[in-house]
């Protein structure tokens, strides 16, 4: 297991990473005993980037907000599918 935190000055900032700093830090992330990478803290907009990072690495890659997403849906009984925010929306 791998963790790597952003260290943001504040609270509100981490909502104004640049994409670029999030895809290094999947890259980092990632290496052959890496089954799926998991971003966790809602204020991250990372649920566009998690779904092309999943197609390149051909692992999964879930943004905390699309898996509360995918779970309010679920939870409600509302089985619609989402492409372009990775295999959990798009899938299951």
């Amino acid at each position: 297991m791998a963790l790597k935190g952003l260290k943001c000055a504040g609270p509100m900032l981490i909502a104004h990473e640049s994409e670029q700093t999030l895809r290094d830090t999947i890259i980092e992330l990632n290496g052959p005993n890496v089954d799926a990478i998991v971003q966790v803290g809602t204020n991250l907009a990372m649920a566009r980037l998690a779904g092309i990072a999943e197609f390149w690495l051909d692992k999964p890659v879930i943004a905390i907000n699309t898996a509360t997403y995918w779970h309010a849906l679920r939870k409600n009984g509302i089985p619609d599918k989402v492409q372009g925010f990775g295999s959990l929306l798009a899938k299951y």
